[in-house]
């Protein structure tokens, strides 16, 4: 304490109070920097101009008493001392915001533990501001925040908690944890509320608002523990991360997807084309791909733009989506040329899908009237599991019949015509 340098403001009338003060401070060797006043009236003004970390104050002054400025001065701690006798007067005091009180005594003892009240004072003081930033910082924060004991019993929610969850403050105090935060599991049968709270922590989760309305947060909780590790208190925040979720799908999407047909990239094709590879070495089950060329393009493109040749693309996406399973997959691989994997699938299968999609043309060109019709060439690769065909491979293969049948009768048939004025 000795060490501490605290500037100490006496308030004192009794000039014998004044010298023992003094006397203290001198035989304990306190570094303290202090002012002293003898009334109420000098303590205001000073007060005014001059800050201290500790004020110390007789009760009674022959202006006033300490209740004249003690309301007034909320980040000062205040030791009030008063005779013997008043200690109904001390217990006023503390509910006033005075920090402690001393009661004097005939041969001055209650100075021996001023300093140590005073460094104690200090520190609450320190400590209550300390504690006020925190309040403050906590509950102008976006995160949900909550206390519960060690009970799961919620002590404190800060604004941003009541807002999210859509619970008002009554609602929320002294109810288990558990009712309030319902963690949201996906199973076979749908979403359920999940058992316990534990699994969520320090992980991604998905949390039901007091409205049902289940979203995504990351949420992580923490002990508040006593010096010797007992757990006091448990301290949880959650973040809704329904923004970041919502991007990362629309980047996922982007990474993925076609921006022009709306079908898979080539890239993302690739992937479930390997994938699809794997399965079918697990299963033995053969598979069948498709590549898909659109028949003069490039005629479309030369004679009526760019834009007309954008609408024939995304018209072949749309005609092959509408007539494959949901399970298939549609990619374009660029330009004019689609790759459709057809899962659990035999040439034989594959070749009637692809009449289905034949048929659907000849629906779609005489649909609307163009100076242009939608035709396509196509050839098929099955992957056997056993024969363990390399995706390139195999792409490769049905390239290469995709060129054959395009050269066919029956390709000719598909080949564009275009009317020219």
């Amino acid at each position: 304490m000795a060490g501490n340098t605290y500037k100490v403001l006496l308030i004192e009338d009794d000039r014998i109070d004044q010298m023992a003060f003094r006397k203290m401070m001198e035989s304990n060797a306190l570094s303290y920097e202090y002012k002293i006043v003898d009334s109420a009236n000098d303590a205001k003004a000073l007060l005014q101009h001059t800050r201290f970390d500790v004020i110390i104050t007789d009760y009674m002054l022959g202006d006033g008493t300490a209740f004249d400025f003690l309301r007034h001065l909320q980040d000062t701690p205040v030791i009030i001392t008063t005779g013997a006798g008043n200690e109904e007067i001390a217990v006023m005091a503390l509910r006033e915001g005075a920090f402690d009180y001393l009661i004097k005594d005939v041969k001055g003892s209650y100075l021996k533990v001023l300093p140590v009240t005073i460094d104690n004072a200090v520190r609450r003081m320190r400590y209550q501001k300390q504690l006020r930033m925190l309040s403050h910082a906590v509950m102008s924060i976006g995160e949900s925040v909550y206390i519960t004991d060690i009970q799961n019993k919620l002590l404190f929610v800060n604004k941003a908690f009541v807002e999210t969850f859509g619970y008002s403050e009554a609602e929320i105090a002294g109810k288990d944890s558990e009712i309030i935060l319902q963690r949201v599991c996906e199973t076979s049968e749908g979403a359920r509320i999940c058992d316990g709270l534990e699994e969520a922590y320090n992980n991604e989760a998905y949390y039901a608002k007091k409205d049902g309305t289940v979203f995504p947060v990351l949420a992580s909780n923490s002990y508040v523990t006593d010096e010797d590790g007992n757990k006091l208190a448990k301290v949880g925040v959650i973040r809704d991360i329904s923004e970041i979720r919502s991007v990362q799908e629309k980047l996922q999407v982007f990474a993925t997807t076609d921006i022009l047909t709306g079908a898979l990239n080539r890239r993302a094709g690739l992937v479930i084309l390997e994938k699809q590879v794997q399965a079918a070495k697990r299963s033995g089950e053969p598979f069948t791909i498709c590549y898909v060329d659109v028949d003069g393009l490039k005629i479309v493109n030369d004679v009526y733009g760019h834009q007309v040749g954008d609408e024939l693309i995304t018209a072949t996406s749309a005609v092959i989506r509408e007539i494959i399973r949901e399970s298939d997959t549609l990619c374009r691989l660029g330009g004019d040329e689609f790759l459709i994997i057809l899962p659990e699938c035999s040439l034989h299968q594959a070749a009637i899908v692809w009449e289905r999609v034949l048929e659907r043309i000849r629906q779609y060109n005489t649909g609307v009237q163009r100076p242009y019709s939608l035709g396509l060439s196509c050839g098929f690769a099955e992957y056997l599991p056993q024969e363990d065909c390399k995706v390139d491979a195999l792409i490769a293969k049905a390239d290469k019949e995709m060129y054959k049948n395009k050269k066919t009768v029956h390709g000719q048939l598909n080949e564009i015509f275009l009317e020219k004025d």
